[in-house]
């Protein structure tokens, strides 16, 4: 059975001969009677009642044309669908997103969908390590994290950088660091660290960090929230290793920022799977960050 048998049924059934049937569709009549003969044998029933002023559908072919409509319908709208998802005009974006993002990734999703109002974004905040594992598992499209530094990207990764940033030492208002500008990461080395959470590839970041510093954290505490962190800085139970674009001006309120004499990078990549077959949604995503941060 073929696409094309089945609009000659839906033709011959609504002009009930085969003359205008065959015009309407720009075939021979000959043809359009061959194709109604090979489908009926191959269906193994008449689909109509032939005679020389007339052809009438028969039951066998009042129930197979309503099939045939059905069909019809289905693939004009899948088409049209098609269509859609080429144009950008629908479609489905699945973001992982490491949380120094949280403040400003809100921006660039709302500047997308500006553009691709049909396109439908879901963020999800994790750890680069899980989502390394959820980009490999198709869990999502397009992952914005920091590179391990422990383990090498798998090579099926495509890795785009879109932030060069660096470290810094946030303290409380109060502590007798917040007086420097800048300090070496070893005057640090007896206080006491809120780190990242293990999960995340910062953790290892901020751990060689200070291993780099020859000397070994005493880590307090540990939280996967950039802003707990703030939290519990500002109220004065440590201090901490983070990203010097994840802080915003309101932060400053609550902390002190103190730059590193020795800078340590913390790039921040965007990264999904190298294939030939991603949607044109998240190739669109993809240009737009590249483009826009």
């Amino acid at each position: 059975m073929e696409i094309h048998q089945l609009q000659y049924v839906v033709n011959i059934a609504k002009y009930q001969q085969f003359t205008r049937a065959a015009d309407e569709i720009c075939v021979s009549q000959s043809t359009l009677s061959q194709q109604v003969t090979k489908l009926e044998d191959e269906l193994g029933v008449k689909l109509f009642e032939r005679t020389t002023r007339s052809v009438k559908l028969t039951s066998a072919g009042k129930e197979f044309l309503l099939y045939a409509k059905r069909i019809l319908s289905d693939i004009d709208r899948a088409k049209h669908a098609m269509k859609e998802f080429a144009g950008l005009s629908r479609g489905k974006i699945k973001i992982g997103a490491i949380n120094s993002m949280g403040d400003r990734l809100p921006f660039l999703i709302a500047d997308f969908q500006k553009l691709y109002p049909g396109i439908n974004v879901l963020i999800m905040e994790e750890g680069s390590y899980k989502l390394l594992e959820m980009l490999e598992t198709y869990e999502i499209d397009i992952a914005i994290l920091t590179p391990p530094t422990d383990r090498d990207i798998n090579e099926l990764i495509e890795v785009h950088e879109l932030i060069d940033d660096e470290l810094v030492l946030i303290t409380s208002k109060n502590h007798p660091l917040a007086k420097k500008n800048r300090i070496d990461l070893r005057e640090a080395a007896e206080e006491k660290f809120i780190f990242p959470s293990r999960g995340h590839s910062a953790y290892n970041l901020v751990l060689q960090a200070c291993r780099d510093a020859k000397f070994e954290p005493e880590i307090v505490c540990e939280s996967s929230s950039l802003y707990a962190r703030f939290g519990l800085v500002g109220n004065e139970m440590g201090v901490s290793l983070v990203s010097s674009k994840g802080i915003k001006s309101s932060d400053t309120e609550y902390i002190s920022i103190v730059r590193l004499t020795e800078t340590i990078k913390k790039p921040t990549v965007l990264a999904l799977l190298k294939s030939s077959h991603h949607s044109p949604a998240t190739l669109a995503f993809r240009n737009f960050l590249l483009q826009s941060v």
